[in-house]
């Protein structure tokens, strides 16, 4: 299984340095408002996507007074020889990044090694959102369940930049229109694939999850639905002159969220969107698991503020049943007792880390 085996963390928000041997299962950290549980988690999600869940300054995560922080990791993967080393060290101006010592270039490279999920309260987004927020989540879900997905995803933004470059030279050069055109449709072709293998993965969830209810996803594709994208970018194409921007394609796609049939945002209640998040996550966990052969590392943060203890019950059981490492931050430390088997307790207080 893919776990966090050891986790050291130096220069990093409020921390004090840090050295985690976590638990397979869960594990809860516990700690007041403030003493640094939320920002062990960010550390382990920046080690894999290089960006905190919280935002993407890393001025804001390096610890005051200082001018970079480290993070280092051991994975394990399924079998003792697939155990790798990560590193990652930043400061304002840019990242370095290592796997098993030697240098790497691309993020991909820690995320492959390290997947990580994160739900925390901004999560809502999901439903609540903006159409960029629910477009990263089906990417990511791409990245993960499908091998070319970043290679394809990759392709199309270089040709949406360039295409967006010669827009605003007030020049149109067909080559790069059909490039655009071609990668469009890849990159949509790709995200219709993956939305199709979430569908089918929330529907095994979403009754243990939101008994009763049904959950429907639709991809729009960011242009009129009764026109193909040539049509579109025709009919479209003097609004593009005059804003000098690509109007039309998968940079404008949304992904509409029905409960029971209706808009999510419009029916749902506070608790309800909760739980639609939290089941579409954890089918994006299931989906990694059949793609990949081994699970990943979830973080959940604050847990027993974003759900009753019923709704808790559901999840940790589900997680538990699972072979995810799990990081749960809650205030008191018995805060979900009751609620689900843990692993490992700690407890953090002024940026130190401890066992409970």
């Amino acid at each position: 299984m893919t776990r966090l085996a050891r986790l050291h963390v130096e220069r990093f928000r409020n921390l004090e340095p840090i050295d985690l041997e976590p638990a397979a299962g869960i594990n809860l950290v516990s700690g007041a408002n403030g003493a640094g549980k939320t920002s062990l988690l960010e550390a382990i999600h920046t080690l894999s996507l290089g960006r905190s869940f919280r935002g993407n300054n890393p001025g804001e995560l390096i610890r005051h007074g200082e001018t970079d922080f480290l993070l280092r990791a051991e994975v394990q993967g399924q079998t003792p020889s697939h155990r790798h080393r990560l590193g990652l060290l930043r400061d304002r101006r840019g990242m370095t990044l290592r796997v098993d010592q030697e240098a790497v270039s691309r993020l991909s490279e820690l995320a492959h090694r390290l997947p990580v999920l994160a739900l925390h309260p901004q999560s809502d987004d999901l439903v609540l959102g903006s159409p960029e927020y629910r477009r990263r989540f089906l990417d990511r879900v791409g990245f993960y369940a499908q091998a070319d997905f970043h290679a394809i995803h990759h392709d199309f933004q270089r040709a949406l930049r360039q295409r967006n470059a010669l827009l605003r030279r007030a020049r149109r050069e067909p080559a790069w229109d059909r490039l655009y055109l071609q990668t469009a449709m890849a990159l949509e072709t790709a995200r219709r694939d993956v939305l199709e293998g979430l569908e089918r993965a929330v529907q095994v969830l979403i009754d243990p999850m939101l008994p009763g209810h049904r959950l429907g996803l639709r991809y729009l594709p960011g242009y009129r639905q009764d026109l193909e994208l040539d049509q579109a970018l025709r009919q479209g194409a003097e609004r593009e002159r005059d804003q000098q921007v690509s109007l039309f394609g998968p940079h404008r796609a949304d992904l509409r969220i029905t409960l029971d049939e209706h808009d999510a945002r419009q029916v749902a209640s506070r608790g309800q969107i909760k739980m639609l998040v939290v089941a579409l996550h954890l089918a994006v966990l299931d989906l990694w698991t059949q793609a990949r052969g081994e699970p990943a590392v979830v973080l959940f943060d604050d847990l027993a503020s974003e759900l009753d203890a019923a709704n808790r019950r559901r999840v940790l059981g589900h997680l538990g049943a699972s072979e995810h490492q799990v990081f749960v931050s809650v205030i008191a430390p018995n805060a979900i007792d009751g609620d689900g088997e843990i692993g490992a307790r700690f407890t953090v207080a002024g940026g130190r880390l401890r066992p409970a």
